[in-house]
């Protein structure tokens, strides 16, 4: 038996393995991203281009991701709330991993669209963007990163290409 990453104790086979080899779709926004999670630790961008929709595909780069996920040792996934009403649903989580020895946290809330009978991931916000943007404020530039890079905004989300 080998634990799937996700963190939920259960078989791979039985848990986010059945999503990404295609057996089954994920039936709630909770399974698409922990399933996602689970291919970001496997590298398997397939999965994750697969899964996601329009605004995040908008700018999806499956070299860059690739490589950066083959960088990042994936520790452990917190799920910290979750929610859905009719086509749309919210997962906010922690992912915690490693890249070049040191620790770094995602913390983002998740956003997910249900469309032609499956579920897709459609956008993620950190915490600090989204009560600073209800707040009526905007984030610096110069700002921490709401991704919990540890880099400033400038430098790592809000980077103009």
């Amino acid at each position: 038996m080998q634990n799937c990453p996700c963190g939920t104790g259960k078989d791979y086979n039985q848990c986010c393995g059945i999503f990404i080899t295609g057996k089954q779709l994920p039936s709630i926004p909770e399974e698409l991203m922990r399933s996602r999670y689970t291919a970001y630790t496997q590298a398997n961008v397939d999965y994750i281009a697969r899964t996601m929709k329009s605004p995040a595909a908008d700018h999806f780069d499956p070299a860059a991701t690739k490589s950066w996920a083959e960088q990042v040792n994936w520790v452990k996934l917190e799920v910290l709330n979750t929610s859905s009403e009719n086509t749309r649903g919210t997962v906010e989580f922690i992912a915690h991993y490693t890249q070049k020895n040191k620790r770094f946290v995602m913390h983002e809330i998740s956003e997910f669209q249900f469309e032609q009978g499956q579920w897709f991931y459609v956008d993620g916000k950190g915490p600090d963007k989204l009560s600073s943007l209800k707040s009526g404020g905007k984030m610096s530039r110069n700002d921490p990163c709401h991704c919990g890079s540890g880099i400033k905004f400038k430098k790592c989300c809000g980077k103009i290409s």
